[in-house]
Parts: structure tokens; C-alpha cells; sequence
């Protein structure tokens, strides 16, 4: 799978702290992000702050700043991270990249003053109605198996018309649509006040190694670095 990165740190990331505004394409951390080893996830993700500038390792090399834009599936590792940060994630359906490139520079570094920013950034792209399809299936699905043909009979398309959809609308595969899916719905389920067990159930995953597998690849933590943040829900 293309977001698997193996990580040249050894040390345990620090935990997240803060606040989570978890919305249906988009999250806002506005906190302590921690460190995390190297990974690689399907949404973009802004690195930025009004204080300490962000430092981090992008294919081996490091980089520092105030304002930094990491692009969907981007290998990275957070060696620093700012005590009150901002970190953005927008899905590239949508993403609108070149607000993003434009105005990265004039954005602010706190979650309230980004707020009115948020729908310029993430403005939607027109999607396929057989996406469209594919995907309102798939939420039928969830927490449990996506099967590929039952998508596809939804969707009027082969299973390898499908696959090829995803690739070309989404920028993402189907079983890593479905992964980040289930990612969203066990860190919403959890910061509602759920154990990590019953969070990684609740979403469909195996067990709660297999969450904190799936969160080391996709964010390069664990589990229990999430302890420290609170959800607002849009």
C-alpha cells in the first residue's frame, strides 16, 4: 500500500494535545500535535503556527516553518511541533489546491481565525454520480466488510472500473477510502468518551492493535498519543 513507510525513529511520539474539530472532509488539531515517526496518510495537511516554526523530516530531508503544506500520501516525520499549532487535513476530493498554494502563506495559526478560511480551502470537487454511488454504498457497509463487487453492482461498473475510479476521483484507493473512513469513525467514537477497544470495534477494526497498526501507518503514532485530545464536532 503507498502510505507504508518505514521509520528511521526509534523514540515513542509524544502524546497530541488539544483541541479536535473533526467535520465530514476536513479536521482542524489546534494544540500540541507531538512528534510522530515517519508516514504517509490520504489527506493534505497544513503545518501552521504563529509562534515556534514546525520541524520536519519530508523524504529524509528536514524542513522548518511557520506555514509548511505536506501533499496527500507525502512521507513525513514531525521531529517538532509548536505547543499552540495548527494542523489541517483536507481530503483531495476536497481540496482546492490552489487557494491552498495561493494563501498558504496568509493563513492563520489558530483554529478560531482559520474558521472562516476552512470553506475556501476545502471546496468540493464534482464527483462521478457512480462515485457518488460507490461511496453512499460503502457508508451502507460500515463498520462492517466492503465487499469490492457489491460497490461496484451499486455503482453500474466493473470491479476494475471501480478501482480505477476511485484511483482517478478520489487520489485514493478503495480499501484506503474505507481505511480512512474507519480511521475517522474510531477517533470520533473514541473522543466521545469510549475506551480504545470499543472505538476500534465500533469503527470495524479487528481489534485495537489492529487500530493502533492502521494509526502508526497512517500518522506515524500509537494509540495512546490520542489520550490529550478533546472533540468539537462541526
Amino acid at each position: 500500500m503507498a502510505w507504508i513507510y518505514n521509520s528511521p525513529m526509534s523514540s515513542p511520539a509524544l502524546p497530541w494535545n488539544g483541541t479536535l474539530l473533526l467535520d465530514a472532509h476536513v479536521a482542524v488539531l489546534h494544540g500540541h500535535a507531538g512528534d510522530s515517526a515517519a508516514h504517509a496518510h490520504y489527506a493534505h495537511q497544513l503545518l501552521l503556527s504563529d509562534g515556534a516554526p514546525w520541524q520536519v523530516e519530508i523524504d529524509g530531508a528536514r524542513q522548518q516553518g511557520q506555514r509548511l503544506w505536506l501533499p496527500s500520501f507525502q512521507p513525513h516525520a514531525i521531529l517538532s511541533a509548536p505547543t499552540d499549532g495548527c494542523t489541517v487535513f483536507l481530503e483531495p476530493a476536497h481540496a482546492d489546491l490552489e487557494q491552498i498554494q495561493q494563501h498558504l502563506q496568509s493563513l492563520p495559526g489558530n483554529a478560531a481565525q482559520l474558521h472562516e478560511w476552512l470553506p475556501r480551502l476545502s471546496r468540493p470537487q464534482p464527483l462521478d454520480r457512480r462515485v457518488q454511488a460507490a461511496l453512499a454504498r460503502i457508508t451502507q457497509h460500515l463498520p462492517g466488510p466492503v465487499p469490492a463487487a457489491d460497490i461496484a453492482e451499486a455503482a453500474h461498473l466493473s470491479t476494475s472500473q471501480l478501482h480505477r475510479r476511485f484511483q482517478s476521483d478520489l487520489a485514493v484507493t478503495l480499501r484506503g477510502w474505507v481505511l480512512w473512513q474507519r480511521l475517522r469513525s474510531a477517533l470520533a467514537h473514541h473522543l466521545r468518551g469510549h475506551s480504545l477497544t470499543d472505538s476500534a470495534h465500533a469503527a470495524g477494526f479487528a481489534d485495537l492493535p489492529h487500530l493502533s497498526r492502521s494509526l502508526r501507518r497512517m500518522f506515524g503514532i500509537g494509540a495512546a498519543q490520542l489520550q490529550g485530545l478533546q472533540l468539537h464536532a462541526a
